[in-house]
């Protein structure tokens, strides 16, 4: 299966560079023609002839998508699209913040701004497991997590790098492997020719500070980016401090007209830790686990991409190494500080993902898309835990001062097409229908198949689209972690990796939207999930019967409704709100109706003014009801927790404002600068993502941007 897949693609590539290097033959005949009858032409030309050039004029006939506003794709799914303007008028501290506009998209944090271990990040209802990755995390289109046990490691990214987010709420076999929903990161660089430098100055609440430099030309065939940041703060409570510096570089080479070569490199550090809790409950009764940790993160990112693009034809060729260093650290327990002789635990993830991915997009009739590609991952891990005395530490670390593990190496080859023909005028009546298909060949566990289905019909400003969709969620090597460790080489996993199945998830979505051209748009979409066999980690305890599950089950039902209106030009209001529904069933039988961080209901508001000329105004609010803080273990058993009201979270609203004045000083070269103000929580609410863990109150902030051109 995997061979035919992969010629398949193979041969979907061979015809698309065979296409390229035809188009760029023909380029350059028709240009040497071009040249030779201007020179002809130049010789009979009147010495007095004037010559008029002509300056590129741009229009922009539609404003920039908002977060809450999907995108309909020909494939008949959606996805929501942050830009960088969005992200700096958000005024958000860390990468999950800059998600908070987006419908069905929910973080969970116990700090001002900063990451920890575990989930962070959820999306319909997916995300709490524990250990997981139940998303595809990607940069500049390839993998970057704590790929080991599924951390979305947020810390780990750079605001100012940040081009845009486009987010993937259900699986999509066309744009990612696996993983139930995908955040995809664009990285920043100048995509017309120019040059600029932005220094960005901000400071607040909590001895809060951040700052980046960042600079960029494009000129000819050449373009190169540069960016340094630094953000830290001082935290709400004791030992909730965070911190990150970032070094960033992305720079391009036009080969030909159509051809090009780019190279990025991203170096992030930081530092978060997570206070002790208002309430302190006991884990177990043998064991007290401290409760106030630091995390350090330390990830350096680089690819090498080789692209073309013609107008029929375009793709790419991307080589990838990711390398990250996660260390948890175990600091306090009820106030009382380790690493003075006894206890507390140590412990570094070492990550390293590297491989290769090449897509093709090939429009060779009118009306017709193929998308094909393969993407090559592979992973090497290693987890490494220690005492701060080199003591051994019974009860907590199995009687032993050091423990590692080393873990296997993990290959996925993943070749993947999709199809899709419009029938009829976007302007007029028309109807898309669309397939794909990606089969996983995965070295370790057993390869498996998604697939998806969709139709897109309509006429003019008015679209439906139905789609369904297969994805997989396969494990890391962490689900066999007590049988890696170098300390007990008696037990040997060989024999089970292959009997280990990706979970399986099927998706049902149909949406309608209408869109009243720079006026406004409404859209509903209404999705339902069914997923299957729930994997089990084996981190401790006896080695599990079966590692799916092979009755237990789970079900998400939601609504989501959307709206964008222009009352004036210069005003945008837009709001949207998400409903779910949710019962999971576990090998015990028993069924339960709520599953960790899926709101019953959630709801996004905001306006975006300008006004008097120089004044930007961008308010917003997020409001959530009806979550449940709890983390769903894959260890014991396949049973889901039973949240009750000890787990349920206070309903909230959340209200947040901008305030900016932009200005240019052209005896400076200064242009499109901006003095702003921003406050978060302007209402004081109480409210917490995790039980136990008050988030700010009303905090507020300052900042500057100077633009020089």
């Amino acid at each position: 299966m995997v061979r035919r897949c992969c010629l398949i693609v193979i041969f979907l590539f061979a015809v698309s560079f065979s296409w390229a290097f035809a188009q760029e033959r023909d380029l350059s005949a028709s240009k040497t023609a071009s040249d030779k009858a201007t020179q002809e032409k130049s010789v009979t030309a009147p010495a007095n002839q004037e010559i008029t050039q002509l300056q590129e004029i741009i229009v922009t006939t539609t404003p920039l998508p908002n977060p809450v506003t999907p995108v309909t794709t020909r494939y008949a799914t959606q996805h929501n699209v942050v830009s960088q303007e969005q992200i700096k008028e958000q005024h958000g501290l860390d990468f999950q913040s800059a998600l908070r506009n987006v419908p069905g998209v929910m973080f969970q944090s116990k700090n001002l701004m900063g990451s920890q271990t575990s989930h962070s990040l959820y999306i319909r209802g997916r995300g709490a497991s524990h250990p997981s990755s139940d998303f595809a995390i990607l940069y500049d289109d390839v993998p970057r997590f704590g790929a080991l046990f599924g951390q979305v490691l947020g810390d780990g990214m750079a605001l100012p790098t940040i081009g845009s987010i486009e987010i993937f709420k259900s699986p999509q076999p066309s744009e990612f492997g696996s993983g139930y929903a995908s955040v995809s990161v664009k990285p920043k660089y100048l995509k017309d020719e120019g040059r600029e430098a932005v220094l960005d100055l901000s400071g607040g609440s909590f001895n809060t500070f951040a700052q980046s430099l960042s600079a960029g030309i494009k000129k000819g065939a050449y373009d190169v980016y540069m960016s340094q940041s630094w953000a830290s703060t001082d935290g709400h409570v004791r030992h909730s401090r965070a911190q990150q510096q970032s070094y960033y570089a992305n720079a391009g080479y036009d080969l030909t007209p159509n051809w090009s070569v780019r190279v990025l490199a991203n170096y992030v550090e930081s530092q978060t830790l997570a206070p002790m809790p208002e309430t302190s409950p006991a884990i177990n009764s043998a064991v007290r686990w401290p409760m106030a940790e630091r995390f350090d993160t330390a990830t350096f990112l680089s690819t090498v991409s080789l692209n073309h693009r013609y107008e029929k034809v375009e793709g790419y060729l991307k080589a990838y190494v990711n390398d990250t260093d996660f260390d948890l650290l175990q600091e306090l327990n009820n106030g009382v500080r380790y690493g003075n002789g006894t206890g507390g635990l140590w412990s570094r993830q070492h990550i390293r993902l590297y491989g290769l991915r090449m897509k093709e997009r090939l429009s060779l009739w009118e009306g017709g898309e193929i998308v094909a590609g393969i993407d090559a991952d592979l992973s090497d891990m290693r987890n490494t835990q220690r005492t701060y005395s080199g003591l051994a530490a019974p009860g907590i670390n199995g009687g032993l001062a050091e423990r590692v593990w080393e873990f296997p190496q993990t290959t996925i080859l993943s070749p993947y097409v999709a199809v899709s023909q419009l029938f009829g005028r976007m302007e007029g009546f028309h109807i898309t229908p669309s397939a794909s298909y990606r089969y996983m060949h995965h070295n370790r566990f057993q390869s498996e198949s998604s697939w998806q289905a969709g139709l897109v019909t309509g006429y003019a400003h008015t679209h439906l689209n139905v789609n369904y969709a297969r994805g997989l969620n396969y494990p890391s090597p962490i689900i066999l972690m007590n049988m890696v460790l170098a300390s007990n080489p008696a037990i040997n996993p060989d024999a089970l990796w292959e009997t280990i199945k990706p979970e399986t998830v099927d998706h049902y979505e149909i949406g309608l939207t209408h869109t009243w051209p720079r006026k406004a748009s409404l859209g509903a979409t209404a999705f339902y999930d069914k997923g299957k066999n729930r994997y089990q980690a084996y981190m401790f305890g006896p080695i599990p019967i079966s590692f799916n599950d092979p009755i237990g089950e789970y079900e998400i039902r939601g609504l989501e409704l959307t709206g964008t209106f222009f009352p004036l030009k210069t005003l945008e209001c837009f709001a949207g709100a998400t409903f779910m529904a949710a019962k999971a069933k576990g090998s015990d039988g028993l069924e339960r109706k709520d599953m960790p961080y899926t709101p019953g209901f959630q709801f996004q508001a905001g306006v975006h003014w300008s006004f008097l000329e120089h004044f930007k105004l961008r308010v917003d609010m997020q409001y959530l009801k009806d979550v449940y803080s709890a983390t769903s273990m894959r260890t014991g058993n396949f049973n889901f927790a039973l949240l009750n009201d000890n787990n349920k979270l206070e309903d909230f609203a959340l209200v947040n404002g901008r305030l900016g004045y932009t200005f240019d000083y052209k005896p400076l070269h200064i242009s499109d600068s901006e003095v702003y103000v921003a406050v978060n929580n302007i209402f004081n609410r109480h409210y917490e993502y995790a039980k136990g863990y008050s988030m700010p109150g009303i905090t507020a902030f300052a900042g500057l941007t100077l633009r020089f051109m």
